[in-house]
């Protein structure tokens, strides 16, 4: 039968002292029955008092110490024993002194006083007995010595290995804790939120997930530098941990972000904490020095009446306490009060979302830019469409702020912008050399690393001439002039277009439209709509274009549907139409078709 490693290891690291008990045992009971006075039992008794003492003491000179004491009297009682019993002790103590001592000299030291010491019998000891028995001892002192230098580096490399093994539990539990713990606040981290709740909820209890984010603590970020805003999450977090309680699990979901799972027996109990926790931010935190005031908005979401997926659930609670953030503040909502068809489908879409790419459900259609003097397609957009497996088409009006809301709308972008220059150029080289292509720039997708050299080089990966690009920009991105400048330029140097989209909608644009590298203004569909009744959108389309004509800068109005309103443009100097009178967004093979007909509008 194979012993288990560690019994193994084990008995290897006592082995030593097992033979060093058993042989100090034996010496002990062999020498008291052959001395025959009382000195030499006194020399025996201290023999194996001083040895179990050596052997018990961790020091190594100590270990000499008492070894040498020990020796003394085994010398002493020596005297005393005859032949046969000098023989019946002899090998113990090589034994004996090879496995108690580190080093080899003293069983050497030994073996050399009984080789000194043997010959003395020799009147009564047939000398061939005496030569004998020392080539034996000599032997065995070789022996003993080798295996107890043996066992003896087995027991290191065992304390070798337990310490190393300790060491790497060590790192093996820093690495978990790190795994499951946020860094700054070293609260349970969001896989841990999801373990711990899966944990919960395989027991059947009831379970509120509470979502909590901070109120306007952007603003303590950017009045007051990273670093308060971290010791704000501090703060709060310690805040926190002393209101809710010991009974109930806190995690660090992301940012200024927290859930809270709460065990409940009564919904009252659940609202009475959201009540509790909104109460307890009364008080302001102290950061620097100054009192800074936040609220929390709280969404709750219920297990089992609201979902029984834990992921469902934290989406369930987030969408309550947008609900929240989106009107009152500083409050909190259970998910259950705000369901409701539109609600349930908006999560589905945002579930969704994330594999329809994978799934191929997305797809491009492109909308010519028409010449308004001539009635020729200049260009076209590039326009992305949805068809949901199971709800069919979905707007873009409802799926791109979901996208931009989880982030994969920068992934989407990445897409659209390849595709749409691989296909465009497919109909550059079928005739149609000076073909523009406008694409569409999210917020989110602007402001991701690296933006402009991911651009670049899609442009280069397609070979598609910079020059016949724009980039639709809308004006709130450039609440951050300095970045969004930088960006623009580095994008204009390589013959990039930048254009602004939907015009006049935002805010400062006039202030800022002189300090930025674009080359195309494009009205909103808005003032289009009003342009025949309303007298005040016919003077702002006018305005915005006098603008972009005094800055050298080309005009798009888009969402033209009658001809009064073509006329009225190019009286106004408008250059470049876009709407459902020229043309609907297409799939890419009807407007294949439309560009090689080359029939004008």
């Amino acid at each position: 039968m194979k012993l288990p490693q560690s019994w193994v290891k084990r008995l290897v690291h006592i082995t030593p002292n097992i033979v060093i008990v058993i042989s100090t045992i034996s010496l002990s009971m062999n020498m008291a029955n052959s001395v025959s006075t009382s000195r030499g039992l006194v020399s025996v008794l201290a023999f194996a008092v001083f040895i179990f003492a050596a052997l018990l003491v961790k020091k190594i000179p100590l270990k000499y110490v008492f070894a040498s004491i020990a020796f003394l009297g085994f010398y002493i009682a020596l005297q005393e024993l005859s032949f046969d019993g000098l023989i019946s002790v002899m090998y113990l103590t090589l034994v004996l002194l090879a496995f108690l001592l580190p080093s080899p000299l003293p069983t050497f030291l030994a073996a050399t006083y009984y080789i000194y010491y043997m010959p003395s019998f020799s009147p009564e000891v047939p000398m061939e007995m005496i030569r004998n028995m020392l080539i034996g001892v000599i032997i065995n002192t070789i022996l003993y010595s080798l295996l107890a230098f043996y066992f003896r580096n087995l027991k290191r490399e065992n304390e070798i290995n337990l310490e190393l093994n300790v060491q790497l539990n060590d790192a093996f539990n820093k690495l978990e804790y790190r795994a499951y713990h946020d860094m700054l606040t070293q609260l349970p981290n969001r896989d841990s939120l999801k373990k711990q709740m899966e944990e919960q909820l395989f027991s059947d209890a009831p379970l509120a997930v509470l979502f909590i984010d901070l109120d306007h603590f952007k603003n303590v970020n950017d009045m007051m530098g990273h670093n308060a805003g971290d010791r704000m999450l501090l703060e709060v977090t310690d805040h926190l941990k002393r209101t809710i309680g010991q009974n109930n699990f806190i995690a660090r979901y992301a940012g200024d972000e927290f859930v809270l799972l709460c065990p409940f027996e009564r919904v009252e109990q659940v609202e009475q904490l959201a009540k509790q926790i909104i109460h307890s931010f009364r008080t302001p935190f102290q950061i620097d020095q100054k009192p800074i005031y936040t609220t929390p908005s709280i969404g709750i979401s219920l297990y089992p009446a609201d979902s029984l997926d834990a992921d469902t659930l934290i989406q369930y609670a987030d969408k309550a306490m947008y609900e929240v953030k989106s009107s009152e503040k500083n409050g909190y909502r259970f998910f259950s009060a705000i369901a409701s068809e539109e609600l349930l489908r908006q999560v589905k879409l945002e579930n969704d979302l994330r594999c329809a790419l994978i799934k191929q459900e997305f797809a491009i259609y492109y909308q010519p830019l028409v010449e308004m003097s001539t009635g020729r397609i200049r260009g076209v957009e590039a326009l992305l469409r949805w068809t949901h497996s199971e709800l069919g088409a979905i707007s873009p009006a409802e799926f791109i702020p979901l996208a931009e809301q989880t982030g994969v709308i920068v992934d989407l972008g990445e897409w659209v912008l390849e595709e749409a220059c691989r296909q465009v150029k497919s109909w550059q080289r079928a005739g149609r050399p000076d073909l523009t292509l406008a694409v569409n720039i999210s917020i989110r997708q602007f402001k991701s690393d690296g933006f402009a050299s991911k651009v670049l080089q899609i442009v280069e990966n397609t070979d598609f001439n910079p020059e016949l690009l724009e980039l639709e920009v809308t004006e709130s991105m450039m609440q951050n002039m300095h970045e969004s400048i930088v960006i623009l330029d580095e994008l204009k140097r390589q013959g990039v277009k930048i254009s602004i989209d939907d015009f006049g909608t935002g805010y400062s644009s006039l202030s800022v439209l002189r300090q930025l590298p674009v080359d195309t203004l494009k009205i909103d569909r808005s003032f289009t709509k009003e342009l025949m009744t309303e007298s005040s959108a016919a003077s702002i389309v006018k305005l915005i274009i006098d603008i972009g004509h005094n800055l050298n800068l080309k005009i798009i109005c888009e969402g033209i549907e009658k001809p009064q309103e073509i006329g009225i443009l190019r009286e106004y100097g408008c250059e470049i139409g876009q709407g459902y009178y020229y043309y609907r967004p297409s799939p890419s093979e009807e407007i294949g078709l439309l560009l090689h007909s080359a029939r004008p509008v």
